[in-house]
């Protein structure tokens, strides 16, 4: 038997002789929460009349997909039911008609991030929504390129019977990209829209907000109906900060500022070899992180900063001396801290890895 810590994700396996003939309380190892257990036996409802209106949704996944879907869309045969409740992501309209635009982009990014979330979802777990959106840095808002870092901050948002994952896409959400993070139910202290309902921002009881923007209200409608009723009302343990970051290779929650996963050695790219490239020649430390199109932006300015610079020199003085080093400085400088905020979001593997190699195993203290 697996139990699952609502609070930090951590998964332990339970031998069937060791499980209690009543419910019973553990503490997680990893983050001091109170896990309940209850055995399979407990776990069956008494024989007695059930209410026609329950308040409480149903989110127990469906075992196999509704025949109208697969006739709507049958190259959703590929999806195995155990892994994508089909039926509660996709909803027909008032006709009984799957074919509609919304299903139509559920699908296009379930396709994208399908060999991602095949490795990822882990045992008993279940895709039960999904969306798209763009994740909001107000800081890269003070960056004057801070309109085209929003094409590398795509994500597919996939809520799941156990926890929120997210996935970076490309800016036409086609196939996975960079970073992978993941947030339990139990860490989310409030769930809300926005003022025009194209938003949704995801409070934690502790540590940063996440806030996705650029989604269709349909998505933050269903998301937050999903996720409001999954959230408890738990305190945070203080001893530890949530592992938000996932491993790229090994799908293992981990926490920030680490060169190597200590599950699977896979090695990352770091924030101080991102920002010492672009400190020394702009453009080249977002080519180092995968960022072609930024990169060669960026190294475009920098052309245009040497020219300058170039004909201070030339004209000679001290005065113009000085201007073109202050230029060289803030240009540099300025590019160097955009890469080191971009490197510091999350995980990436470093070149001649690819992501996915090792599959995640089921270990006491693993999330």
């Amino acid at each position: 038997m697996d139990i699952v810590c609502r609070h930090c994700n951590a998964t332990y396996s339970i031998a069937d002789h060791k499980i209690p003939a009543q419910k019973a309380a553990a503490k997680c190892k990893r983050c001091g929460n109170r896990i309940v257990i209850v055995p399979p036996a407990a776990e069956k409802p008494p024989a007695v009349a059930v209410p026609a209106a329950s308040s409480k949704p149903q989110t127990a996944p469906p075992t196999h997909h509704d025949q109208g879907i697969i006739d709507a869309f049958p190259e959703l045969m590929a999806f195995h039911p155990d892994t994508y409740a089909l039926s509660e992501i996709l909803k027909p309209n008032r006709k009984g008609n799957y074919r509609t635009r919304v299903n139509k982009l559920k699908i296009k990014i379930l396709m994208a991030v399908k060999p991602t979330l095949d490795r990822l979802v882990r045992k008993n777990e279940q895709v039960m929504r999904i969306a798209g959106g763009t994740a909001y840095y107000p800081i890269e808002i003070l960056f004057g390129n801070g309109f085209f870092t929003m094409l590398y901050n795509r994500y597919a948002v996939v809520a799941t019977n156990q926890r929120m994952v997210m996935v970076n896409t490309n800016h036409r959400m086609t196939k996975p990209s960079h970073y992978l993070f993941q947030m339990a139910y139990g860490e989310i202290k409030k769930v809300s829209r926005g003022l025009f309902r194209t938003s949704l921002t995801l409070t934690r009881k502790k540590g940063k907000r996440r806030i996705f923007t650029s989604m269709k209200m349909v998505f933050t409608k269903e998301l937050q109906a999903f996720i409001r009723p999954m959230m408890t009302p738990d305190p945070m343990p203080r001893e530890k900060a949530p592992t938000e970051n996932v491993c790229p290779s090994c799908y293992t929650a981990l926490p920030a500022k680490l060169e190597q996963c200590p599950a699977c050695h896979a090695a990352f790219k770091t924030p101080r070899k991102a920002a010492l490239r672009s400190l020394i020649l702009p453009g080249w430390g977002d080519w180092y992180l995968g960022h072609r199109f930024l990169g060669g932006l960026e190294l475009a300015g920098s052309l245009i900063v040497w020219s300058i610079v170039f004909s201070l020199l030339v004209e000679g003085g001290g005065e113009n001396a000085a201007v073109a080093a202050i230029l060289v400085v803030f240009y540099n400088g300025f590019d160097a801290l955009l890469t080191r905020h971009m490197a510091r979001k999350g995980y990436m593997l470093a070149s001649g890895q690819s992501a996915g190699g090792i599959q995640p195993q089921l270990v006491a203290g693993q999330a």
